[in-house]
This record gives C-alpha cells, structure tokens and sequence, in this order.
C-alpha cells in the first residue's frame, strides 16, 4: 500500500510537472501592466556572449514572445545570419497556443538557407530564416539559437525594448570574458528602469525586468535616447581574416584605410585616359569634381553587393569600372578613385542613413553606420556626394545623410564632421498659381511650383514616373479637389541649382459653396493642412521637429462673371515659437483678387509640456487654411 501511495504520489508530481512544463508560457501568466493593450510581450529574452579570445565568440541567444495580433508580428525574428566566418551551431523554433501548450515545432532543416538581402546580384553573407505564418492569435514563439564565429568586429547590443507597443517582462545580457579582452561599452537609461548592473573583469551581467511597452508619440525623439540600451565592442577584434587593434578614431581610420582600402582604387588605364579627356581645359577643381561625378552617375547603377570582408570592403574600382554597377562601398570608392586620377582628394565617408538616421557614436570607437559617401574637401566647404543614385545633384543629401555625425577617413585616420543640415528657410516649397471661374462655376488655371532643400527630395522623382502615375500623384495630393484633370505636366529639375519646378494646367469641378445669392469661396486652393495631432496631456516624449521647412503660395483669383466681391477675412498673422502662419487676401481690380499664404515650421526641440502649445498652432492652421471669401450676384 505504501508503495502504491508513493508510486501514485510521484505519478501526481509528474503529471503535474507536464502541466507546468506545457502551461509556463500561458498568456495567463502575463502581468496585467504588461499585456494591456500592447500588440506582444516579450516573456523572456537572453543574450550570452562567452569571448573566446578577440577572434572567437559564442553568441547564445533565446526570445520568448507572445504575439496578440497582426501589428506583433515585427516583434519576432525567427532567424540568424552567417557568412564564411561563422556557424550556427543550433537553431530552432516552438509555437505555443494561449495556454502554453506546444503546437509545433521547428528544428534547423526547417529553416531556409537564403542570401542576406534578396535584391543582392552576389552575396558572402547568407541567413537561416523561418517562413512562419501564424493561423492563430495569441501565440507564443520560443526561438533559440547558438552561432560561433571567429568576426567579433560586431556584437549584438543589448536593447530590452526594441519596438513600440511590446512590452517586456525579462530581459538579461551577459558577457563572459575569462581572458578580460579590452571592451568598449556605452551605456544609456540603465538607471532610469532599474537595471540589475553587475561588472567584473571577467563578467558583464545586465537585466531587467518589467518594462512597460513604449507607445509611438507624435514627432518624438528616437527611442533609443530613452530606453536602456548597452553598447559593446572589443579594442581588438578580428573581421574575418583582417585583426584590428583601436582605441580612438584615427586608429580606427586607419586600420579602415590600410586593411580594407588600400589598393583597391587602381583604375584602368583607357579610364584615366576618358577623365582626362572629360575634364580638359577646366581648372577649377569643383567644377571637375562636378563632371566627373556626373560621369559616374551615367556610367553606373547601383545594386546590393555584400563581399569580402563581412560586407565592409568595396569591390576593386577596375571592377566596378568593367561591370559598371556596385553597393554603396564600391561606388563610392569607384568615384574616389576616379577624382585621384585627377589629384582631387576626397575621403570615403560612414554614415548612419535614413530619414531617422542618428549620428555615429563619437564615444563609441567600434564598427558603426550602415552607409558610405564620400566627402571632398575645399577651401570654402567640404561637399558630400551620394554616389549610389544616378539622379541626386551634385552635393544633394537630402532626408538619406542630412545633419548627422559621419567618419571621414583620411590619410591621417578617421576624422568625426558633420553632413550639411538644410535650413529652414532653404527648405521651401513655392506655388504660384491662377484660379478662373467660368460661367459655370468650372475652376481652371494655371500652376507653378517650385522646390528646393529637402522639398526637393520629396519632388524630383516625378520626371521619371509615367504618365499615369504622375496624373494620380496629384489627384492624390489634391484629393479635396473634386473631379480633378491635370495636363501640360512639364517638370524642370535645375540640378545645379538644386530647384525642381513644376507646371501643369488644371480643372475641377463643384469647388464653391451656393448660399442663395452669394457663394463661398476657399481661395487656398491647393496647399492646406488638414492633420491636427491628438493633444496628449500625460505625453512621455519631448517634441521634436527634426527638419523645419516654409511653405509660400500665391494664387491669383479671377472672380466669375456677375459676382463681386462681398467680404474677405482679415489678415491673419499667428507667431509661436514653433513657426508662423500669414495669410491674407489683396484686392487686385473688380474682377481678380491674389491670395497670399506663408508657413514656416521651425526645427527644434521642445519640452514635453508645450506639446499642447504646439496642437494649438496646428490647430490653427487648419482652420485658417478653410477661411472663405464672400461673393455676391450683381
């Protein structure tokens, strides 16, 4: 009897522990702070880097997430890139229902083997990747995998709260670092949420718990200024086969400049011989600068190259020269190769790209950016040429590399300056247009608009899309305008100059409002904001307007025959710190008045608590932007 009590007794711990093992990632064991409205929970993330030596490392890596629904999704990344300096030793996914219970399983031959960007023509770099598609909600992803690799050039940082709208539960990053190799490390917001800190010269240990999901606030910083992040990279690492030893940036610059350009801008010679030829008789060295990167805008096109050493050195300049396309590095050292065959010097840049681009991390020595230009300096300004569009003026940014911390490398090492910020003021958007009634209350006329600074980047696709699409652009921008027809589209992109123009003729039908004898007219025909952000007392963020702009339009109405002008509204002239908004109507003769409108939104910085300043000045707008004229039948 006794055995039996006790043989049932461990049959009852055992089913019970099958309970729990199948039941841990129940969403019932989420906190109700952290599941709350959030799109995903990451229930448990561990990162475990055990450092070898400085050209071997183990990276271990395990993510539990539970995934609410569609907008999660990002939350997950079921894979894990390699090259021919690394291997993944384990790799494996499990999918859990709601209640923890296992659904299904995925071991490595589940994954698929595919280049690390699928626009790439030839790639080192591949990936394991799982194609899952979830057929419920919630669920929740176990995903571990374990790589070896003897790059330790990049190691992954430790970010708890990546995504806005997750929350986290547990997060913990280790480092074990038994032979104590030099470590660089940045750390932001550790003690702000709490993080458990605990450093020894042979083991780096942070974690966290409980983070509340970050919700995305309009016009916000980016979030990694305020969130925990930890930054790390060694003083000496090895990229592929190439070792680097760097304590600073001219070291750093250096050892970019000797392991992995050197030898690479040999060009051929019937090349020299066509530069030679492009740029006779012209002396001044910015205007060869100009003509020979526009010669390699024709010659080539861009396209995603990732070989060599981890994706980070250029393919040769005579082989981009023979094949006539090339990444980011191999056009940019292609062009720098083709200005030192003239004496010009210019210097191979990394950036951080992107509309939300941040600057490189000056107190940060390591392998940073995911971009290259390439900068040539003169006596008055250093110009920066985006070498991977065949379209962008010479010295032309735009949102891509504007305002941010770039590195130079140079002859003596790598050297920090900052890329061109386009000012407020050159950042303008000019519309001069005519508005005629006919008899019929049928409005036609005529616009023209110009664009420069960052205006310009938004415009000068245009004169390569097709008809069609350019039709649709503007029915699109002008949605308010009601069975709108363009034609005479002529588009002028000034690329010296930097200014994109634009000329069309128009029509749109049932654009006024009737009112017995009198109809009402929005003189604001084309450039008008309709967006207000939601006022948020109990904002989180500051307020950052990252590029201000101004907007200038003058629209000459003809009035329809038998009407005259009734009333108008007064002028209109608001002043914030923000920006300004001015408008007004002039009377021109009996039959034409001009509407005049200027906005300029300035770029800065705010504190959280005028955020409500700033909807009131949106606000504001808005309603202006519908002010009416009066005109009354004679």
């Amino acid at each position: 009897m006794y055995y039996m009590r006790n043989t049932l007794g461990l049959l009852f711990l055992f089913i019970s522990f099958i309970g729990y093992s199948q039941s841990k990632y129940s969403i019932e064991n989420i906190p109700a702070e952290l599941s709350k409205g959030v799109n995903a929970v990451i229930r448990e993330q561990i990162t475990e880097i055990t450092l070898l030596d400085y050209n071997d490392v183990i990276i271990s890596q395990k993510e539990v997430v539970t995934v609410f629904n569609r907008n999660g999704l990002s939350s997950i990344k079921p894979g894990a890139p390699y090259d021919k300096s690394s291997s993944i030793r384990k790799i494996e996914a499990v999918i859990y229902d709601k209640r923890g219970k296992e659904a299904r399983k995925f071991k490595k031959r589940d994954f698929m083997d595919i280049s690390a960007s699928g626009s790439n023509l030839y790639t080192d770099n591949r990936q394991l990747v799982l194609d899952f598609t979830p057929t419920f909600f919630p669920f929740t992803m176990e995903f571990t995998v374990e790589i070896r690799s003897s790059s330790t050039a990049f190691l992954p940082r430790w970010d708890p709260s990546p995504i806005y709208g997750v929350s986290t539960q547990y997060s913990r990053y280790e480092i074990l670092n038994e032979k104590q190799i030099p470590l660089t490390t940045r750390k932001f917001n550790l003690d702000e949420f709490n993080v458990m800190v605990s450093e020894t010269p042979q083991k780096y240990s942070y974690s966290v718990k409980s983070l509340p999901a970050i919700e995305r606030e309009y016009l916000s910083p980016h979030y990694t200024e305020f969130t925990p992040v930890v930054k790390v990279a060694l003083q000496r690492f090895q990229l592929e086969n190439t070792p680097a030893s760097v304590t600073n940036w001219k070291e750093f610059g250096l050892w970019q400049k000797n392991s992995l350009l050197k030898g690479r801008d040999v060009l051929p010679n019937q090349t020299k011989l066509k530069v030679d030829q492009l740029v006779s008789g012209v002396e001044d060295p910015r205007e060869k600068t100009r003509m020979i990167y526009e010669y390699m805008q024709d010659k080539t096109r861009y396209i995603s190259v990732q070989v060599g050493i981890g994706g980070w050195q250029p393919s040769k300049a005579e082989e981009v020269d023979k094949l006539n396309y090339g990444d980011c590095k191999g056009l940019t050292n292609y062009t720098y190769a083709l200005l030192k065959s003239q004496g010009i010097e210019s210097y191979y840049t990394i950036v951080d790209s992107g509309p939300d681009g941040r600057d490189l991390d000056e107190e940060f020595v390591a392998l940073q950016g995911n971009h290259v230009i390439l900068t040539v300096p003169f006596d008055d300004e250093l110009v920066f040429l985006e070498c991977t569009s065949q379209q962008v003026p010479f010295n032309y940014l735009g949102t891509h590399t504007d305002n941010r911390k770039v590195l130079m490398v140079t002859p003596e090492g790598g050297v920090m300056t900052k890329t061109h910020a386009y000012a407020t003021e050159d950042n303008l958007t000019q519309i001069e247009a005519t508005a005629t009634f006919d008899s019929n209350l049928k409005l036609t006329g005529v616009v023209k608009e110009n664009s420069t600074g960052i205006a310009y980047n938004r415009k000068y696709f245009l004169q390569n899309e097709k008809k069609e699409d350019v039709v649709r652009y503007y029915k699109e921008l002008w949605g308010h305008l009601n069975e709108l027809s363009v034609s005479n589209v002529v588009f002028d992109n000034n690329k010296r100059d930097i200014v994109f123009s634009e000329s069309l003729n128009y029509e749109t039908e049932r654009y006024v409002s009737k009112a017995g004898n009198r109809i009402l007219i929005n003189p604001n025909v084309f450039n008008r904001y309709e967006y207000v952000p939601d006022a948020d007392e109990n904002r989180d963020l500051p307020l950052e307007i990252r590029r201000g702009y101004s907007n200038k339009d003058e629209i000459e109405i003809i009035l329809p025959e038998g009407y005259v002008l009734e009333s108008v509204f007064d002028p209109v002239n608001i002043e914030t710190d923000f920006g300004s908004y001015k408008a007004s109507i002039s009377k021109i003769d009996d039959s034409k008045v001009k509407y005049s409108r200027e906005i300029v939104m300035r770029s800065g910085r705010y504190p959280k608590e005028r955020f409500s300043e700033y909807v009131a000045f949106r606000k504001s707008i808005v309603k202006k932007d519908k002010s009416k004229i009066v005109l009354s039948k004679i």
